[in-house]
């Protein structure tokens, strides 16, 4: 072989090298919505904005997590008293995990283990294990907690707890409650942006937002809304949150929170997150059984699709696609 060829050879070969030990790309983003009514969960494909698979999950699901490699995706269903455990590339389902009250909210740490379900009934947070298949400890929190957020450093777990008008602040190593916050009348989902260390909750009784800090637990802010609050998604500066009755999203700025916009959406929007790069945000209608896509910085609308029957999406319910 000459040694031309040799040199052709060496650069092609440290090329395809360099290509392997880049940083990972990621070819784009779908969701898994959770269609409660349907016992569905249906996945979208977001850049064309159509279904890919529908998957059976049976027990009325509605909480949702995906993994931070996008390699699982956890389901909780509320009547079914179970947590789904589903193969996200192969959009199937691997393992059921029987547990018990009423598990609603999910999350799950950002190494993919555990995951935290809130209990509605018995007012506590389950810590599962996925690779064992069960429950390994359970922490006590306020009324009700719906919501559930993770920090991205995996410290700090935050549930929303609805009738006891509070956030907990649970310490993820040591499982304790290590504070609280006050919020509006029943808090519901919980959103945390970790680069500013606060927390965002929708108070569906008070038509308002409350913004607390993560570390203290002191409050920062309370921002009106429209009718019946559910859950907040940050993106581009700004807060987006549905709000049931009103059928549309509060838009203010997540700094200064000031109002910047009112926009329609569907039938009682309920589920709600930003993609990765913060250029759109979803949105789940309950009773219009739709996914809408909205541009987060000129706020219009440019993609919806039909799902399956009603989709409530509650939680982090998009993937990046590797």
């Amino acid at each position: 072989m000459s040694r031309g060829k040799v040199r052709r050879i060496s650069r092609a070969a440290a090329i395809c090298a360099a290509a392997l030990f880049a940083a990972p790309g990621f070819a784009g983003e779908e969701a898994f919505v959770t269609c409660q009514n349907g016992n569905t969960v249906a996945v979208v494909d977001l850049d064309r904005m159509s279904v890919a698979a529908k998957l059976e999950i049976p027990g009325n699901p509605v909480g949702v997590a995906v993994t931070p490699d996008g390699t699982t995706v956890f389901v909780t269903s509320s009547e079914g008293k179970t947590l789904s455990v589903i193969d996200a590339a192969q959009r199937k389902l691997i393992k059921t995990i029987l547990l018990k009250g009423g598990p609603f909210g999910v999350a799950v740490h950002p190494s993919g283990s555990p995951v935290y379900v809130t209990d509605w009934f018995e007012h506590r947070v389950f810590v599962v294990s996925p690779g064992k298949g069960g429950i390994e400890a359970e922490v006590s929190v306020g009324n009700s907690p719906s919501g559930i957020a993770v920090s991205a450093d995996g410290a700090t777990i935050v549930t929303a707890d609805r009738d006891s008008d509070r956030l907990s602040f649970i310490d993820a190593k040591t499982l304790t409650v290590r504070g609280s916050a006050k919020t509006g009348s029943r808090p519901f989902g919980v959103t945390i942006d970790d680069a500013t260390h606060r927390v965002f909750t929708a108070n569906v009784a008070s038509n308002s937002v409350t913004v607390a800090d993560l570390d203290s637990g002191n409050v920062l802010a309370e921002v009106k809304t429209g009718e019946r609050p559910y859950a907040v998604a940050l993106a581009s500066g700004k807060a987006f949150v549905t709000n049931q009755y009103a059928g549309t999203l509060s838009v203010f700025d997540a700094n200064t929170y000031e109002p910047l916009a009112e926009i329609e959406t569907g039938q009682y929007p309920e589920g709600i997150a930003a993609s990765a790069d913060g250029k759109f945000i979803y949105v789940a209608n309950w009773f219009d059984n739709v996914l809408m896509k909205i541009d987060a910085v000129s706020l219009k609308a440019v993609g919806k699709v039909e799902t399956a029957n009603g989709p409530r999406a509650f939680g982090a319910f998009i993937r990046r696609v590797p």
